[in-house]
């Protein structure tokens, strides 16, 4: 069963928008999105919040129930007249665009293949009234020919709220032949001029906080933790970075003492296979700077444990060169074997 609720309801339409090329009408719709948009954070309500019915060259939008029309409905009217105003300063390939509205509210509920309710009718039946069309049309310095009806008239625009005055709006007898409609309406057809927003926080037309937030805080953080996501998901393990050698960065840092010439990054021109293994787990055929191979001595930091075949150890005899001023008990000098042999012979028994 339908659920109704007290609303406020906007319709706009395009006029001459047929009459175009298909690059034209799309020009013009992303156009119509902007001022709407535009009217709709004029009014301080979320786009996200209203429900909008798209109907090519005009749109239904359907605000929340609860909103308080004596403030949005001065906002929406001067929005959309800001709104042209500035889309209309930079044209696209559609040209100049002008508008007819209507705004109404009361008891609305949603259906399958759109809206229902009294309101919807009412400013739909409105905006495309032969007395709006020739209000706009007898009118070309404006870009906006808008229709309210009469209890919209006397609950908010008699209030002179929020810079709209009454005295800007005419009563008009609005009648539909074809459609068997008649209401009594006011026309509100404001020469095209800027309506800057006196709020103490003034929106400006294309700029939204809400935008810029998201554009250099909300993107970039996002994308870098995209990024992060991907590499960790691309990595069995995390990596240390090995700092460049001498040879590689030119500045004359070694490893040993080269701390202070900063952190250059990975190489680049490594190749990236199976075959190198991560910092943590040594190639058994490139030694580590900063972790050296057992097996494989550094020059630059020998170890202790392993000589140098160059350098002997003074306290640690080398195999092929036998320190003659130490005595090996397990291997024997041949010198002093012929010796002991020579006296065996001349009568040393």
């Amino acid at each position: 069963m339908a659920r109704y609720r007290r609303r406020l309801c906007l319709a706009v339409d395009l006029r001459r928008y047929s009459r175009h090329t298909y690059t034209e009408q799309a020009d013009a719709q992303a156009r119509l999105r902007l001022v709407v948009e535009h009217a709709l954070r004029r009014a301080r309500i979320l786009r996200v919040r209203t429900q909008q019915q798209l109907q090519g060259d005009g749109r239904l939008v359907v605000f929340p129930s609860g909103t308080d029309a004596v403030r949005a409905v001065p906002a929406l009217i001067l929005g959309l007249r800001d709104g042209l105003y500035e889309a209309n300063r930079a044209p696209g390939a559609f040209g100049r665009m002008r508008m007819r509205a209507a705004l109404g509210q009361g008891s609305i509920s949603r259906a399958d293949s759109g809206y229902l309710g009294d309101c919807v009718v009412l400013v739909s039946r409105l905006v495309d009234s032969d007395g709006l069309r020739d209000a706009l049309e007898r009118n070309e310095n404006s870009d906006l020919a808008l229709a309210v009806p009469d209890d919209l008239y006397r609950d908010v625009i008699l209030q002179q709220a929020h810079g709209l005055s009454a005295s800007e709006f005419r009563p008009v007898e609005v009648v539909t032949a074809k459609k068997e409609f008649t209401a009594g309406a006011w026309l509100h057809v404001p020469r095209s001029a800027p309506a800057r927003d006196p709020s103490p926080e003034p929106v400006i037309w294309g700029h939204s906080p809400g935008r810029t937030a998201m554009r250099e805080f909300v993107v970039p953080a996002l994308a870098a933790a995209h990024l992060a996501a991907t590499v960790v998901s691309h990595s069995q393990a995390l990596r240390e970075w090995v700092v460049p050698g001498s040879a590689d960065t030119g500045n004359g840092g070694e490893y040993g003492h080269g701390h202070g010439g900063g952190f250059d990054g990975p190489d680049e021109t490594a190749p990236h296979d199976g075959h190198h293994a991560e910092a943590h787990h040594a190639d058994v055929h490139r030694t580590d700077p900063y972790h050296p191979d057992a097996h494989h001595g550094d020059s630059y930091h020998p170890d202790p444990h392993h000589p140098d075949p160059h350098h002997p150890d003074p306290h640690d005899p080398d195999p092929h060169h036998h320190d003659p001023g130490h005595h090996d008990p397990g291997h024997h000098d041949p010198g002093h074997g012929i010796h002991d042999l020579h006296h065996f012979h001349h009568g040393g028994h």
